[in-house]
């Protein structure tokens, strides 16, 4: 694995981390039985993905006992939302991209931690690896594109707020990113730890599916930001979440 940076440590001390055997083979199996009964989601992970649930908080169920497990192993973060995703060889999946079109509701979203576990082993190429970056430019031209997301995500709620163009990676910037990037190698029920705002990509998948299930992790000293949910809430995005956090944080805006 990639060795991890000092400047890494400072703004997201756990991306790229991975963390073996999370999830039990019999929890995985009923994980996987509990998601494979759920309907396709509504979004536009559906146009992407054979199967995408987006928010099935399926970490919920006691049966599962997952609270407990990622308390055991992160005790100053907690689950805020989850989502699965089934790759086969004619999804396309994502390129490198950072996830705050529909998650940037904190006020410091490098803070927000992504536990991704395939349920399927992804151990080599064309088993659906997760690739990420970690070298200090990548990171910080992650961190412009971030800046660009969230101001968009406040001139959803206020339109006062001047127009930006909106972030292209350049086809060198591209190639930057496929050369330094970090795939490591997981098996069923591993997880790979990283942040949100810095970019990553889904590998291919020559054959069968691969399955993952992906956990949303916020600080529990977390404070978030009431424009950026007003605007997730009026685009639709992570409604059960954001409707949550509206009222627990800012119930004079429902």
């Amino acid at each position: 694995m990639h060795d991890r940076f000092d400047f890494l440590k400072n703004i997201s001390p756990h991306h790229g981390e991975v963390l073996r055997n999370v999830l039990s083979k019999e929890t995985r199996e009923t994980l996987a039985a509990k998601l494979d009964v759920m309907p396709n989601g509504q979004t536009w992970y559906a146009d992407i993905y054979q199967k995408a649930i987006y928010g099935p908080m399926v970490f919920r169920d006691p049966e599962l006992n997952i609270i407990k497990t990622i308390e055991k192993l992160l005790p100053n973060y907690r689950i805020l939302s989850d989502l699965y995703l089934e790759k086969t060889p004619d999804d396309q999946g994502f390129p490198f991209h950072t996830d705050f079109d529909s998650i940037g509701f904190m006020e410091h979203p490098e803070d927000m931690l992504t536990v991704w576990i395939p349920l399927t082993p992804v151990e080599e190429a064309g088993s659906g690896q997760l690739s990420i970056v970690m070298e200090e430019g990548a990171v910080r031209l992650s961190l412009i594109r971030e800046a660009n997301q969230l101001h968009s995500l406040v001139r959803v709620v206020d339109s006062s707020v001047p127009a930006h163009p909106p972030f292209q990676i350049t086809q060198q910037e591209y190639d930057y990113l496929e050369r330094t990037k970090v795939t490591p190698s997981l098996d069923a029920g591993d997880a790979l730890l990283f942040c949100n705002a810095f970019f990553h990509k889904s590998e291919d998948v020559h054959n069968g599916k691969r399955s993952a299930y992906i956990m949303r992790l916020v600080r529990k000293d977390a404070k978030f930001n009431k424009t950026r949910l007003l605007a997730l809430k009026k685009l639709g995005q992570n409604l059960a979440v954001v409707d949550e956090l509206l009222k627990q944080h800012y119930p004079d805006a429902l």
